[in-house]
């Protein structure tokens, strides 16, 4: 079988069921686990931007979505290169990847005429069901109940209100995330500040998010490394706002993957939460940083 993953999460997926040898093609955002790397990219950002600050990101996001374009170009020769049977999409958000329907043309483009599979997960529910509708798709249904058993197991919510949480998906403005990252939060023992499970992430202000008093915050950026995000924050008015939350178990920067990658490590997601509102030291298989950067002495010179 020949399967192309246009989903970070999705490439995932397909290496966790051990199906890792059959995907020849993926997104330029599919980067782990790291041998995937080597596959050809059938899809692309128009812009790379990811070094320019959020707020301009936002803007060109908006802008673009705003006059229905698509932020992803598809190698349409390299479709028709590569003759897929399976592919992965979803359709959820025209931000993180391209639609089945730009999918779909161009696939009709290419000449091919794969099995396309559109994730939508909106709860941990969901990307369960999504894991078993993957292993259906490329053989590996058995694997896959023991892959999204091991993600929605246990997965009863706390009966006390346990400390408030604020999870942060986007540096500015910031966006409290929401869809299945509230429930992780609860599953983890903590109460989200933000959207309720299941709906998308909520545009804010740190100044209303300060009014919320928050216990601990997290902030994981969507497509952002922990070093990347630490560069925006460095000497940066988001980076002082960040401090002046004053949250008692700290702020930190984690991973994107823990996250905004709807896929088999929001486990390792939940675990975190977990680590950071228990007394167990706050590791993990991905990066995690505490933002404690020292503070400017009074009258030091400039």
């Amino acid at each position: 079988m020949r399967i192309v993953s246009l989903l970070p999460s999705a490439t995932e997926m397909v290496v966790a069921l051990g199906h890792g040898k059959e995907l020849v093609g993926r997104s330029e955002e599919c980067d782990w686990p790291e041998t995937v790397r080597t596959l050809p990219a059938v899809m692309r950002p128009r812009a790379l931007d990811a070094d320019r600050p959020s707020a301009e990101i936002d803007d060109r996001v908006r802008t673009t979505r705003g006059a229905g374009e698509s932020l992803y170009v598809l190698d349409v020769p390299m479709l028709a290169r590569l003759r897929p049977d399976v592919i992965l999409t979803q359709d959820l958000c025209g931000v993180c990847s391209v639609t089945e329907a730009e999918v779909e043309r161009a696939c009709a483009a290419a000449g091919v005429a794969p099995d396309i599979v559109s994730l939508t997960p909106r709860s941990l529910a969901d990307v369960g069901a999504n894991i078993l509708a993957v292993g259906k798709a490329i053989g590996a249904s058995s694997a896959a109940r023991t892959l999204s058993g091991a993600l929605t197991d246990g997965a009863r919510q706390p009966t006390q209100r346990g400390p408030r949480v604020a999870v942060v998906e986007w540096l500015d403005p910031p966006i409290l995330a929401g869809l299945w990252t509230p429930e992780m939060v609860q599953r983890a023992g903590g109460s989200p500040i933000g959207p309720d499970p299941g709906s998308v992430g909520h545009r804010t202000t740190w100044s209303a998010i300060a009014q919320e008093r928050p216990e601990l915050v997290l902030v994981s950026p969507c497509s952002f490394s922990v070093a990347r995000t630490a560069r925006e924050l460095t000497d940066s008015p988001i980076g002082r706002a960040l401090l002046e939350l004053r949250a008692p178990r700290g702020v930190w920067l984690a991973d994107e993957a823990y996250f905004s990658r709807p896929g088999p490590r929001l486990r390792d997601g939940i675990d975190l939460l977990r680590k950071l509102l228990g007394s167990d030291p706050p590791e993990g298989p991905m990066p995690i940083q505490r933002w404690d950067p020292p503070r400017p002495t009074q009258g030091a010179d400039a």
